[in-house]
């Protein structure tokens, strides 16, 4: 009986000692929200049409977007996840009248993008390679998921980060292309207009911890 009651509360101690260490690790992840206000998320397009002296290329911005950072004590098994609307992407060529705004926005959202059949841009990191490390600075290659126009792709870019204990500072470029998203560049008026297809995607992420 008595070996009985020490083997029950050797696996009771047991159990809390798991429960305690698990614990801990859960504790260890600090999260990272980020702010859509402070950060800034850009697609560089490039015209090759008749009217690329003009508009040599094209600034697009996501307007609303969210997303967060997960970073435990291995910082190598971070994770990062972002969604955006596909219809907030916005222009910003600050050359382009009102006019050729609004019919630049249909053939990017209503052509291109099909917004109202896909509606969300979503991207979720699987890992983190060639990691370096010096006081707050960080520099690595992130790889992960991006799901664009219905269709998801494994895409890899570098990424510079500063990462203090109330925030977290990133800054990287990434290059795609259209057509491997299913997606058709525009093109109108016998190459007048006329989209590349590889594009630039460009962000500084500021999130805040939690």
């Amino acid at each position: 009986m008595n070996r009985q009651r020490m083997g029950v509360l050797g696996l009771l101690a047991l159990g809390c000692l798991l429960w305690q260490g698990a614990s801990a690790q859960r504790a260890k992840v600090r999260v990272f929200a980020f702010d859509a206000t402070a950060s800034e998320i850009n697609v560089i397009l490039t015209q090759e049409g008749f009217i690329s002296r003009r508009y040599p290329t094209h600034r697009v911005v996501a307007k609303s977007f969210s997303g967060k950072i997960e970073l435990p004590a291995d910082e190598r098994k971070m994770t990062a996840t972002l969604e955006a609307e596909a219809k907030s992407l916005t222009n910003q060529d600050t050359a382009m009248g009102e006019f050729e705004r609004k019919e630049f926005h249909a053939a990017l959202r209503n052509t291109v993008l099909e917004v109202e059949t896909f509606p969300l841009i979503k991207f979720a990191s699987t890992s983190l390679t060639d990691v370096q490390k010096t006081g707050d600075k960080r520099s690595f290659t992130l790889t992960g998921d991006l799901t664009l126009h219905g269709v998801t792709k494994r895409v890899s870019f570098p990424i510079n980060a500063t990462i203090s204990d109330t925030e977290l500072h990133a800054t990287g470029e990434a290059k795609l292309k259209q057509s491997d998203f299913g997606m058709k560049p525009f093109e109108k008026g016998l190459g007048l207009i006329k989209i590349g297809d590889e594009v630039k995607v460009t962000f500084t992420i500021v999130a805040k911890s939690k």
